[in-house]
C-alpha cells in the first residue's frame, strides 16, 4: 500500500506514520505539513492507494483542497482527521467526496479500522462523527436548516470578526449587501452583538481562534 500524509502536527503525524508502516506494511510516498506541497506534488496523490488528510493546515482547509483533486482527475480515496467535529465542520465533511473521517481523539483502533476500509474502498467515518450528524438531523435549528449556503459561507467572516467592509472586498460583495447578511444572520441564529455572532461561529466551527481577527 502507498499513501500521501498531510498533517502538521507531529506527534499525530508520528502515530499514522508508525500505523502505515507497521500495522498496514505500507510506503509513505509524501509526507506533509502543508497543501502548497500537496499542490505541487499532486503526482504522488495519483500513486497513491489513500491520502490521509488534515482538516486545518497551516496555510488552508484540507476539505477545500478534495475539489482541486477531483478537478485534477485524481480519484485516490481521501481519509479526513481533525481535532474538531463541530457542526460546520461535520457538515462540509459530510457533503464533500471524502470517504471517511477520524476525530483525533478517537483511538488508535478506530484510526487504523480507517486506513484499512478507506485504502480498501469503503467508507468509514468514526463515532464522534456519526453522532454528530445524528444531532445535526434532529436539531430544528440547526445552521443547515436556517441559514442559506450564501449565509454560511459569509459567516466564516463574520464570525471572525471581519467588518462588513472587509468582506465586502473579500466576496466582491458590496457593504450594504454585507450589512444586511449580518443583520439576516444576526436574526436567524438570534444574536445580538458582534461578540455574541463570534461565539456562535467558534461553536459550531464557522471559525477557529487562530483566525479571529
Amino acid at each position: 500500500m502507498k499513501f500521501v500524509l498531510v498533517e502538521d502536527q507531529v506527534m499525530f503525524r508520528g502515530l499514522i506514520r508508525k500505523l502505515l508502516m507497521q500495522e498496514c506494511k505500507g510506503e509513505i510516498l509524501l509526507e506533509t505539513s502543508t497543501l502548497a506541497e500537496l499542490r505541487s506534488k499532486f503526482d504522488k496523490v495519483r500513486a497513491a492507494d489513500l491520502l490521509l488528510l488534515d482538516i486545518h493546515l497551516p496555510d488552508g482547509d484540507g476539505i477545500s483542497i478534495i475539489n482541486e483533486l477531483s478537478a485534477a482527475m485524481i480519484d485516490t480515496p481521501v481519509l479526513l482527521f481533525s481535532s474538531s467535529a463541530e457542526d460546520y465542520i461535520v457538515d462540509r465533511v459530510r457533503r464533500s467526496s471524502a470517504q471517511g473521517f477520524v476525530h483525533k481523539e478517537e483511538s488508535e483502533e478506530v484510526l487504523l479500522t480507517a486506513i484499512q476500509n478507506v485504502s480498501a474502498g469503503s467508507a468509514y467515518y468514526s463515532p464522534r462523527f456519526v453522532d454528530r450528524i445524528k444531532q445535526l438531523g434532529n436539531n430544528p435549528v440547526s445552521f443547515d436548516k436556517i441559514l442559506s449556503k450564501r449565509e454560511q459561507e459569509l459567516l466564516c467572516y463574520l464570525g471572525s470578526g471581519y467588518s462588513d467592509v472587509e468582506v465586502a472586498a473579500m466576496t466582491g460583495s458590496k457593504a450594504g449587501t454585507i450589512q444586511t447578511h449580518r443583520r439576516n444572520i444576526m436574526n436567524k441564529v438570534g444574536v445580538h452583538s458582534a461578540q455574541e455572532l463570534q461565539a456562535y461561529a467558534l461553536r459550531h466551527g464557522f471559525t477557529t481562534v487562530s483566525k479571529l481577527q
